[in-house]
C-alpha cells in the first residue's frame, strides 16, 4: 500500500503510460525487498482494527512521500496553467496522458518537461530509495503516529509549497505580461477602434512562448534542487511522525 500510494502520486506512473503489468511488477518487486527488511511480528496477534490502521497508516505514508516528490511536478504544470490563463490561451485545453487529465498547452510542456528531468535526475532512485529507507524509520507494525507538532508543521506547509512553487515559477513571465496589458491598455484608450482583445492574444501568446523558452534552463534548476532536498526533508517528517 505504501509503495503503490506513493508511486500513484507521480503523473509519470498514471494508467494511461504504463501497463497495468509493468506497473504492478515494479510494485511487486519493492514490496518483496522491503518486506524483507522487516523485524520480525506475529500477525495472528492482530485484530481487524490492527489491520485497518495499519492499512490506513500505510497509505497515508506512501501518499507523504509520494506528494513530497510530486509537489514540484505538480507545480511547474501549474506555472503553465497560470501563465496560459493570464495569456488568455485556456480554451486550448489538451488532455495530458501523463497526468490523465486536461491541462493547457503551456501546462501539458511544462509538467512533461519536468517529469523528464524528474527521471533523468535520478528522481527514481531517490523516490526508491527513501521509500526502503521508510520502512526503517516507520516499520509496518508500527500503527498510530506520534503526531509531533513539529512533523506537522512540515506536513502543513508542504501543502502551501506547492502554490508558493507554482507562482514563484510563473512570477516573471506574468510580470512581464501584466507590462504588456498596461500598454495595451494606454493604446486603446487613444485608439478605441482598435480590437486590443485580439491583438493582445498574439502578442501576449509569443511573447509568453519566448519567454517560456528562455526560462528553460531556470525550470529545469529548480527541479533538480527541489528533487535534491526532498530525501532530508521526509526523513525529518517522518522521523517526527513516527
Amino acid at each position: 500500500m505504501r509503495i503503490a500510494l506513493a508511486f500513484a502520486m507521480l503523473p509519470l506512473f498514471s494508467t494511461e503510460t504504463i501497463p497495468a503489468m509493468v506497473r504492478n511488477s515494479i510494485l511487486i518487486s519493492l514490496g518483496l525487498v522491503s518486506l524483507a527488511l522487516q523485524p520480525a511480528f506475529d500477525f495472528a496477534s492482530f485484530t481487524a482494527f490492527d489491520w485497518i490502521a495499519i492499512l490506513a497508516k500505510e497509505a497515508f505514508v506512501g501518499f507523504v512521500i509520494g506528494f513530497f516528490f510530486g509537489a514540484v511536478l505538480y507545480a511547474l504544470e501549474a506555472a503553465g496553467q497560470i501563465i496560459d490563463a493570464k495569456i488568455g490561451a485556456t480554451m486550448a485545453q489538451v488532455v495530458d496522458p501523463l497526468a490523465g487529465h486536461q491541462t493547457s498547452l503551456n501546462g501539458a510542456f511544462l509538467g512533461r518537461l519536468a517529469n523528464f528531468v524528474f527521471i533523468f535526475s535520478g528522481g527514481l532512485s531517490l523516490l526508491v530509495g527513501v521509500l526502503i529507507e521508510s520502512y526503517a524509520i516507520w516499520p509496518i507494525a508500527n500503527v498510530f503516529p506520534r503526531l509531533a507538532p513539529v512533523g506537522l508543521e512540515l506536513f502543513e506547509a508542504e501543502f502551501g509549497r506547492l502554490m508558493v512553487l507554482a507562482t514563484l515559477l510563473s512570477a516573471p513571465i506574468l510580470a512581464v505580461l501584466f507590462v504588456i496589458d498596461l500598454g495595451l491598455g494606454l493604446v486603446n484608450r487613444f485608439a478605441q477602434q482598435l480590437n486590443v482583445f485580439q491583438l493582445s492574444l498574439s502578442i501576449k501568446s509569443f511573447v509568453g512562448t519566448a519567454m517560456i523558452l528562455l526560462l528553460l534552463g531556470g525550470f529545469v534548476q529548480a527541479v533538480l534542487n527541489d528533487v535534491i532536498t526532498r530525501p532530508a526533508a521526509l526523513r525529518g517528517l517522518l522521523g517526527a511522525l513516527r
